[in-house]
This record gives structure tokens, C-alpha cells and sequence, in this order.
């Protein structure tokens, strides 16, 4: 066995040791978000608060319609806002500067703490043309939970198949 074969041979030992070591750390997070998404629920967390989210939660706050218009094309869901969900479970927001969306893939949108607050804005909507969203083991699943900023223009700072949202 030539020098290069057992470099090949050592970085591949490294690489494979390494990726259960990740593995291993990794396990119980996905072991949350799969749960999560089998239930159809997310977290709600501020500080060392955390509170899960179903859909009986959403429909009690009271779902709207949404409309949005990304790249100019017309959209139309069905959700709560933020600041309803925030207020629905007592979350003190007061001296929040932030709120961080987190998607099932790790996906992260942050809104300042007035964009999310605003009830034209900051939506976690749960249907498009009253159909659900999907899940993420769906081809085109969205779901079932996504943030959506009906203000902007373009739709990169919405989160599919939300996970989490924080407050900072």
C-alpha cells in the first residue's frame, strides 16, 4: 500500500468517525423536529419559556385571510398573525428587539420585533386557497405551519415547514 492509499484510507476513517460523532449530537434535535411535524405542532419560546403550538390554538385565536403578492403574483392563505399567537399565550414581547422564525431544515428569518407586531404583516398562515399547506414529506408541501410577510415584495424571508419561533 502506497503513502497516498493510507492518506485516502486515514481521511475516510476521519470522515466516517466524525459523521456519527455528529450524528450521535444531532439525534435527540431530530428526533424533536420529527415529532413536531408528526403532530403538527411548533415551539413558541422566549427565554427559558417554551410553549407548543397546535392548530386548536391557531383556530381559537381566530384564522384570517391573507393575501400577498410575491414577485407580483397573488396569493392567498389562511392564518393567524404573530402578534394574535404572541398575545394568545401571554408572551411579553416588551422587551423584545427581535423574533426568529426557524423552519424543520434550520431555515432562519428575522423580523424586528415591529414587523413581526404588525398585524398586516407577519402571518403564520396553515392553508393557500383553503387547501393545507403539506408537510416536508410531501413533493410540494409548504407546512404544515409557514411564516409569511405580506409586505414584501419577494417571499425570501418566509419559512416553510416552521419549527420554532423565538423571541429576543
Amino acid at each position: 500500500m502506497n503513502k497516498n492509499t493510507k492518506i485516502v484510507l486515514v481521511v475516510l476513517v476521519v470522515l466516517v468517525a466524525a459523521t456519527t460523532v455528529l450524528v450521535m449530537l444531532n439525534r435527540e434535535s431530530i428526533m424533536i423536529r420529527r415529532e413536531l411535524q408528526e403532530s403538527g405542532t411548533f415551539l413558541l419560546t422566549h427565554g427559558e419559556t417554551t410553549q407548543t403550538v397546535s392548530m386548536r390554538d391557531l383556530q381559537s385565536i381566530g384564522p384570517v385571510g391573507v393575501s400577498a403578492s410575491p414577485r407580483g403574483v397573488e396569493r392567498n392563505f389562511t392564518g393567524v398573525s404573530v402578534k394574535g399567537i404572541l398575545d394568545r399565550f401571554n408572551m411579553d414581547y416588551s422587551g423584545a428587539r427581535a423574533v426568529i422564525f426557524t423552519s424543520v431544515d434550520g431555515f432562519a428569518v428575522s423580523l424586528s420585533i415591529a414587523e413581526a407586531l404588525d398585524e398586516a404583516n407577519a402571518f403564520i398562515v396553515f392553508e393557500e386557497d383553503r387547501e393545507p399547506l403539506g408537510t416536508i414529506e410531501e413533493e410540494e408541501g409548504l407546512g404544515p405551519y409557514m411564516l409569511v410577510v405580506a409586505l414584501d415584495p419577494f417571499p425570501n424571508r418566509w419559512a416553510r415547514h416552521l419549527m420554532e419561533i423565538t423571541l429576543q
